[in-house]
């Protein structure tokens, strides 16, 4: 017997009830089929008077269907044959009616997850993203006390260490450029992140990954560096000296050294 003559014949055993209820037509049977639907019948009057949800949506509709299919059930004149007809009808509709609520509640999990591990994954892609803004061309240090801001550049050639500053009194520790053009944020392995690329043509990304990088600005191979997307909205922020060093401006009569490129 495979799966779908079992699957047949378990859809067909309430038949097999209604038909013996009806063939045999015994009163002690038939009195038993009654109280269950008078049951039914002070169910659905109590539950009407009730107002929670679960009673509301998921009591009443099964309640009232087979309270409506035994009222029709009554103009039957053979009293066998309408309690048979009428258990094999309560159990069908009791049945498929769990049956939908269950897959109800299965698909609403199962939506609700879905949209939780898409949540999540977007969350992921966007807090990547969330402070890059620091790095690359430009870099924004806010003090708590004096709402300051502090820029300096940020760019450097592969295999570079990162440090602000104007001298080497004041100067600190941002970063990194490893040999491959990956920039780095952090003063260690244990506290860096990776916040953009630097190409071998000298375009510079942000981002964490190349799925959600987004050029910000290119090096010159003069040391020149621009910020722009592209040729049209780029303009020149500072540049980089043949010693490493950083500096900040738009020509050597505004420029000031913001930091440098070290070991």
């Amino acid at each position: 017997m495979n799966n779908q003559t079992q699957i047949i014949l378990i859809l067909l055993v309430p038949i097999f009830i209604g038909a013996i209820i009806a063939i045999i037509n015994h009163n002690k049977i038939n009195d038993i089929t009654e109280r269950i639907e008078l049951w039914f019948r002070n169910s659905l009057a109590n539950t009407k008077t009730k107002n929670g949800k679960f009673n509301k949506f998921i009591i009443y509709p099964i309640v009232w269907l087979i309270v409506k299919f035994s009222d029709w059930t009554d103009g039957f004149s053979h009293r066998g044959l309408k309690n048979g007809v009428r258990t094999s009808a309560i159990l069908y509709l009791t049945i498929s009616w769990f049956l939908l609520i269950i897959y109800s509640f299965a698909f609403l999990l199962m939506l609700a997850f879905s949209i939780a591990v898409v949540y999540f994954i977007l969350k992921i892609i966007f807090n990547s993203d969330n402070s890059t803004s620091k790095t690359l061309v430009t870099e924004t240090n806010t003090y708590n006390s004096q709402k300051q801001q502090n820029t300096f550049e940020t760019i450097g050639t592969h295999g570079k260490k990162i440090y602000s500053g104007s001298n080497w009194f004041n100067e600190e520790l941002k970063g990194r450029v490893d040999e491959e053009g990956n920039i780095y944020s952090g003063t260690n392995f244990f506290n860096e992140e990776k916040i953009g690329r630097i190409s071998d043509d000298g375009t510079i990304f942000k981002g964490s990954n190349y799925f959600n990088e987004e050029k910000v600005g290119r090096i010159n191979k003069d040391g020149s560096l621009h910020k722009g997307s592209n040729w049209f909205n780029e303009e020149k922020t500072g540049r980089i000296d043949n010693n490493g060093n950083i500096h900040k401006g738009t020509s050597w009569l505004n420029e000031e050294k913001t930091g440098r490129l070290g070991d």
